[in-house]
């Protein structure tokens, strides 16, 4: 199914738990361009990389 427009990606924290107080583990970058069909694309270890990882995600041609 071809998309509709760009790719669009965020970063999202890790914690361990749902809890707001806890700390990061990790961060997520998550593929948002279907809004009911979000998915996990990468983890890493500090946000810097992700914001890193979701910029060239969504550079990316598929």
């Amino acid at each position: 199914m071809p998309k509709s427009g760009p790719k669009q990606a965020r970063v999202e924290p890790i914690r361990d738990a749902q809890d707001m107080n806890l700390p990061v583990t990790g961060w997520n970058v998550i593929d948002e361009t279907d809004p009911s069909n979000e998915i996990v694309v990468s983890e890493h270890d500090s946000e810097a990389e992700a914001i890193r990882a979701a910029e060239e995600y969504e550079q990316r041609e598929e």
